[in-house]
């Protein structure tokens, strides 16, 4: 079979692997749910330059993502699939990008296509590329701008490069501002002192082009909400570039180590070949060294930023697949293969007893163990391809099988494990044309607004950032204080509450209401509130 022919095979099965079951699987509290509702606000109220979360202005990322979010709610409805759609989406272009990358640095199209398997078979982008996040686009951008830098420098060098690599740069800028230079022109110019392709790269003409599209592309929308909300220029360069590297205001801090735990669990087996090829980097060529570093210097300066999250360093993983498949290539041995499947099996072990040892899902062991038995049975192909060159697909395929058997799970748990689509299935099958109102109580949960379609009221949530509020319209949106509270209950006869089922008894008595559980969940419940007459 033709090489680009099975490649793109690969990608449209990859697509419905990962699409599959994502309509079913409830949003997550609090990214998926805060990203989706920002999403759902932009469709409802069709202002798509100023993003709101629960009605109050929300500047903490550029509008990218929200964007894509939104048009899969418009093509899909107001559902997780819509959700996450051109999320999956961006996770297949990112493996084909990365596959055309490999071509410049691999000589062989088998040896690329394994690079595309190690890419979409590591556990951190399986989990990433299945949920709403602005990372997933922001490596896609990543690597399309990687694929155009590094054609123009090791390949052929032609004027749309410089195009393209532009054009990538924009939308990476406007999906997650400057951080997409640290994956990109950061480590271009540190490169250039140890790789002399690095050196006069683009002419006069190719960067003034490529800078001129970038601008297009990225100064618009904050040139609008700046215009709009003149405080908002400091606020990206202090709060939202400076506090979040140098300080812990997020509450994300994570001991500097952080980060290498997270690559080697969310590479894991392929973490191994990395660190095999780490060691033996002296001995490679210049472009393979020039590959670490497009991985090393991102690295150190999310390891030292204050703050942390596992989904920062997704966009390092497509230079990192490269890299680790040389350590396979070139510096591939028996033991590791070995570890490699020791590690597999104590996976899969961990998954199929899951509902033994975590609370939320011993209700579903005996069909946790069923699927089990099928992923053990997608082992097999790993154990007799073990010591030919078969071995790297077999981990990959399998891989992939055990997290699709995972996603199917997932459905029918998700009232136990932070999600809330059922419940507020619930409260929309009692009060259809929604016109009652929802008191989420000493909790913030945004995916009751999405699949409510429409605001619900936060008492005592968390705090938000109310500084670009020109008028006091969010406020029957966000309680602060006992005495809100009551006002609202006054207005209110009759409304659904989300809360602890420990504060239950202190609202009703506080409040002068009584309440009825309608849904009841792991952590909080639902009811339907009436006001007692005095």
């Amino acid at each position: 079979m033709n090489q680009n022919r099975r490649v793109y095979l690969f990608l449209i099965f990859y697509f419905f692997i990962l699409i599959y079951p994502l309509k079913l699987i409830p949003l997550f509290e609090t990214t998926e749910a805060r990203y989706s509702e920002i999403a759902r606000e932009m469709v409802v109220s069709g202002d798509y330059i100023e993003p709101r979360f629960n009605g109050i202005k929300h500047f903490h990322k550029p509008p990218f993502a929200y964007w894509m979010i939104a048009a899969g709610l418009k093509l899909f409805g107001i559902n997780g699939l819509g959700a996450r759609f051109f999320g999956v989406l961006a996770a297949v272009i990112s493996i084909f990008f990365l596959y055309k990358m490999s071509k410049i640095f691999l000589k062989q199209d088998e040896d690329c296509y394994n690079v595309a398997l190690i890419y979409a078979s590591s556990f951190l982008f399986l989990a990433i590329s299945r949920v709403v996040s602005t990372d997933i686009y922001l490596t896609m951008w990543t690597v399309v701008a990687q694929y155009f830098l590094f054609r123009q420098i090791y390949y052929e060098k032609q004027f749309v490069n410089a195009v393209f690599y532009g054009l990538a740069l924009g939308f990476g800028f406007l999906t997650k501002g400057p951080i997409i230079f640290l994956f990109t022109l950061l480590p271009f110019f540190i490169a250039k002192i140890y790789d002399k392709n690095h050196r006069k790269v683009f002419k006069v003409s190719e960067i003034l082009t490529a800078f001129f599209i970038f601008m297009v592309i990225s100064l618009p929308w904050y040139v609008a909400v700046i215009i709009k909300n003149p405080d908002l220029l400091n606020y990206f360069l202090k709060v939202q570039t400076i506090d979040r590297v140098a300080t812990n205001r997020f509450h994300r801090y994570k001991p500097f180590y952080f980060f290498i735990l997270v690559f080697i669990g969310g590479f894991i087996p392929y973490s191994f070949y990395f660190l095999k090829g780490l060691f033996n980097l002296k001995k490679m060529s210049v472009n393979y060294k020039v590959l670490f570093i497009y991985m090393f210097v991102p690295f150190v300066i999310f390891s030292i930023a204050k703050s942390k999250l596992a989904t920062y360093i997704l966009p390092l993983f497509p230079v990192s697949s490269i890299f680790a498949y040389i350590g396979i290539k070139e510096y591939d041995n028996k033991i590791i293969r070995y570890l490699s499947l020791v590690f597999l099996v104590i996976i899969v072990f961990a998954v199929m007893f899951s509902g033994f040892f975590y609370k939320p899902l011993i209700p579903y062991k005996k069909t946790i163990v069923l699927y089990g038995i099928l992923v053990m049975l997608t082992l097999a192909p790993v154990i007799i391809n073990l010591n030919n060159e078969k071995f790297i697909k077999s981990v990959a395929f399998s891989i992939i099988s055990l997290s699709f058997i995972i996603y199917l799970v997932l459905p029918s748990i998700g009232p136990s494990i932070k999600g809330y689509r059922l419940m507020t299935f619930k409260i929309n099958e009692l009060d259809p044309e929604k016109k009652l109102n929802v008191l989420v109580y000493n909790d913030f949960i945004p995916s009751i607004s999405f699949y409510r379609n429409k605001l619900v009221v936060i008492a005592y949530g968390k705090e938000r950032e109310i500084q670009f509020e020109k008028d006091e319209k969010y406020k029957q949106f966000y309680l602060t204080n006992d005495k809100e509270i009551k006002e609202f209950v006054k207005k209110n006869n009759k409304f659904f509450l989300v809360t602890r089922p420990k504060r239950i008894d202190i609202f009703q008595k506080k409040f002068n209401v009584k309440c009825e559980k309608i849904f009841e969940q792991r952590k909080q419940s639902a009811y339907l509130c009436n006001r007692l007459e005095k």
